[in-house]
């Protein structure tokens, strides 16, 4: 892997099983030969990345200890699992060569592999949740299966065209999926401990199944033109999955909601056709947040449009939900 160097003094952790743990002079080539494994977040050039780089410049040495990964099936690749951003600074720094604490761990597979790199989360930079999410990605089957059925959605800042690529935040859709479950839908209802990472292991199999089918229905009525972006905004795609909750999930009309409409995924599907047909709707978006404010007018709009929608469909107007905290 390097030359060993030997170090007074120097504090290593603990070895962890099937790991090795050594003091080297790391090489521009050598790190550029290690790889960055599918969970890892993007790299950012913060100022604190900058002033890493400034510090290896003088002491020729890279603090804290990189931590690399390496599959049974062929341990001749290693993949960088923790201290990419000191790395990316040992690249920046134009040094040839820099002392490094660097422990190379054997893993069965990448699942594995991403669950070291949520543990260790590198303190350089800041995780944010899209980061964390993506680093379960391979332990959380609800994560694969939204990710394997909607390839719009994604992890990190996005940026939004036409044509391929997330249109649609992992963190953000969990945050509003959640609150789409409560009766009055708001950011932060039914917090769950551990935020974004609570919210992602909280979701079951029917829960995910149930939000996929909400997902695929919204994708294929609205798509990803740059004209309907604000329909994938908080304040629409939350109070739509809630309406898609109330009207094509829950399917019971005993006691006080026997006269609600029940919908079919059809039925559902052209009422968000008319959403982002209505110019107007989609023009009063902008800026609106998922407030007490927003909330309560963004429902009423919501409401008028499925309602004429569906007396388009049926010749009947339809009995749609009338919460407490629309009429506010």
């Amino acid at each position: 892997m390097g030359t060993v160097v030997a170090i007074k003094n120097a504090q290593h952790p603990p070895k962890a099983a099937q790991s090795r743990m050594e003091t080297i002079i790391v090489t521009q080539a050598m790190v550029n030969s290690w790889r960055i494994p599918p969970f890892q977040r993007e790299l950012r050039i913060n100022a604190k990345v900058r002033e890493v780089t400034e510090q290896i410049k003088v002491n020729e040495v890279v603090e804290g200890v990189l931590t690399l990964g390496t599959l049974r099936a062929d341990s001749n690749i290693l993949y960088i699992v923790d201290g990419q951003h000191r790395i990316e600074a040992f690249k920046l720094s134009g040094l040839e060569e820099a002392i490094a604490d660097v422990r190379v761990c054997i893993f069965s597979n990448f699942a594995e592999m991403s669950d070291e790199f949520v543990r260790l989360n590198s303190s350089l930079v800041r995780m944010r949740p899209d980061d964390m999410l993506r680093g379960m990605e391979n332990t959380v089957p609800a994560l694969r299966e939204i990710r394997r059925s909607c390839e719009f959605v994604g992890y990190g800042q996005l940026r939004r065209r036409s044509g391929s690529g997330p249109i649609l935040s992992m963190s953000a859709l969990l945050r509003c999926w959640v609150a789409s479950q409560w009766e009055t839908p708001a950011s932060g209802s039914g917090a769950v401990t551990g935020g974004s990472v609570g919210l992602a292991l909280s979701l079951d199999q029917k829960s995910t199944a149930n939000l996929i089918a909400f997902l695929s229905t919204a994708h294929a009525a609205w798509g990803r033109d740059p004209e309907y972006f604000r329909l994938w905004g908080n304040l629409n795609l939350t109070l739509c999955m809630w309406l898609w909750n109330k009207l094509v999930i829950d399917r019971d009309r005993s006691g006080n909601r026997w006269r609600m409409v029940v919908l079919d995924i059809p039925q559902f599907k052209k009422c968000l056709m008319s959403v982002s047909a209505d110019a107007d709707y989609v023009a009063w978006l902008q800026g609106r947040n998922l407030t007490d404010r927003d909330r309560s007018p963004c429902y009423g709009r919501l409401k008028a449009i499925f309602s004429r929608r569906l007396t388009e469909e049926t010749r009947e107007k339809p009995f749609l939900p009338q919460p407490a905290w629309a009429s506010k």
